[in-house]
């Protein structure tokens, strides 16, 4: 991260505590999403996505039913993400928005890079990348990908 984003985040956290929410912590707000990725990124794998209609929109929810839907099962697999294998998360991009009615909005990308088991290939299209982690010695190791997701 650059100085200067580092500083603009710093700037938007002072506006959150300042017309938001006084208490406003990134720590408390980072524990908080990485429970709740950890939680939806499961309910994604598991296709249980009814769950989450009371999270998304309805347009948002039947796009979420078309996307996962055409995964194979090995890369849905790698969308669940156990709490204890989240091993880095960070903050994006911090944007604070109006609507046409003057209601304020915080937005706040969050990024989780987690182990997952899932039988992925090795070579993966486009700008992915996927890291393999190999745990234990020659008769019991255990495969692992490091993945990242963004939430907003």
């Amino acid at each position: 991260t650059s100085p200067f984003a580092w500083l603009r985040t710093r700037f938007y956290y002072l506006l959150i505590r300042l017309y938001f929410d006084q208490e406003f912590s990134i720590e408390e707000f980072t524990r908080g999403a990485k429970q709740a990725f950890s939680v939806v990124s499961k309910l994604l794998s598991q296709h249980k996505l009814d769950l989450l209609d009371e999270l998304v929109s309805a347009e948002v929810l039947q796009v979420l039913k078309e996307k996962i839907s055409l995964l194979p099962d090995n890369h849905r697999d790698a969308l669940a993400a156990d709490i204890d294998a989240i091993m880095y998360t960070t903050e994006g991009d911090v944007r604070i928005y109006y609507d046409d009615d003057g209601m304020k909005f915080v937005s706040i990308l969050m990024r989780f890079w987690y182990l997952n088991g899932a039988n992925l290939p090795d070579e993966v299209p486009g700008e992915t990348k996927v890291f393999q982690i190999v745990f234990g010695d020659e008769s019991t190791k255990e495969k692992r990908h490091l993945l990242t997701a963004n939430y907003e």
